[in-house]
């Protein structure tokens, strides 16, 4: 585990970041009654969040021995939802609000298309669920990426 935590602390702090980006993009859009952004503005937004849900996600399993080239797998890669059922098969609980937005987010992060065909009508919608809800979630995330002691 020792070798992994360099690296940890690197995803920890970009995902941070990432975090604080996203909200400071939130603080600039206007909402509808849901709490949903109500402009395409929050494209960045989304997947900004969504990259600094993978970099918790990918943090807290160095912390707790997931090594470099299991991530680096293609069934990880870019991938929340496998990302988080690894960390929920090592005994690690995670809130059902925050699944439910980890794996809403999961499908749109891994083709990319918020970075390049959430513009294109093929027939998908994008998810774009509350702010609230995405920053709950990711603080969440967040606080994983701690292990004290020996608990898993």
């Amino acid at each position: 585990m020792s070798e992994n935590i360099p690296v940890a602390v690197a995803y920890y702090l970009n995902g941070a970041n990432f975090r604080a980006s996203a909200e400071k993009l939130m603080a600039g859009l206007e909402f509808d009654d849901t709490g949903r952004p109500a402009t395409l503005m929050a494209i960045p937004l989304y997947f900004l969040a969504s990259h600094a849900a993978e970099l918790f996600l990918k943090a807290a399993l160095l912390k707790r021995g997931t090594s470099m080239s299991e991530l680096r797998g293609f069934e990880y890669r870019h991938n929340l939802s496998a990302l988080m059922e690894l960390l929920l098969r090592k005994g690690v609980s995670i809130s059902s609000d925050s699944i439910a937005v980890i794996t809403g987010l999961s499908a749109q992060h891994a083709d990319h298309s918020l970075r390049y065909a959430v513009l294109v009508d093929d027939g998908k919608s994008t998810y774009w669920p509350p702010c609230a809800s995405v920053f709950e979630a990711l603080d969440e995330l967040l606080l994983l990426t701690r292990v004290r002691g020996m608990e898993q």
